[in-house]
């Protein structure tokens, strides 16, 4: 848990190291990219993925950031998530990639967010969110 997990690490780094900070939050490594390159060739991928599948919480659903959070890029074009955007896998309507400028004629209803197995790394748990845990 995010809280226990704070406690701790301002315990144990102030006494070690003479480290004081306000807030831990904590983020669920997801499995794309650099991470995701690491768990294939460690061959660890489908059981890091299982692991994330079987903790999904459906109580996270409704926290998470690409329900109401945008991402843009410096492009300006808009991302449901920040791990879509590290995936290219922009927002788009039948025109294409939405850009910022689009927010200014429509607001993006009924898009729907685009998904994929990484997803799960959002809902697992406590869940996750750039703002740390979803519950506590």
């Amino acid at each position: 848990a995010q809280a226990e997990l704070e406690q701790t690490y301002k315990e144990k780094l102030a006494a070690d190291f003479g480290v004081q900070f306000n807030r831990l939050l904590t983020l669920t490594n997801v499995p794309i990219n650099r991470f995701g390159a690491q768990l294939i060739a460690k061959g660890q991928y489908d059981q890091y993925l299982k692991l994330l599948q079987d903790n999904f919480s459906e109580q996270n659903l409704a926290g998470l950031m690409c329900r109401d959070t945008v991402s843009v890029d410096w492009q300006g074009r808009l991302f449901d998530c920040d791990f879509n955007q590290m995936l290219d896998a922009p927002m788009a309507s039948e025109n294409g990639p939405l850009q910022l400028d689009d927010l200014l004629q429509d607001d993006g209803r009924g898009q729907g967010v685009w998904t994929a197995d990484h997803c799960y790394a959002c809902t697992a748990g406590q869940g996750s969110s750039c703002g740390g845990a979803l519950s506590s």
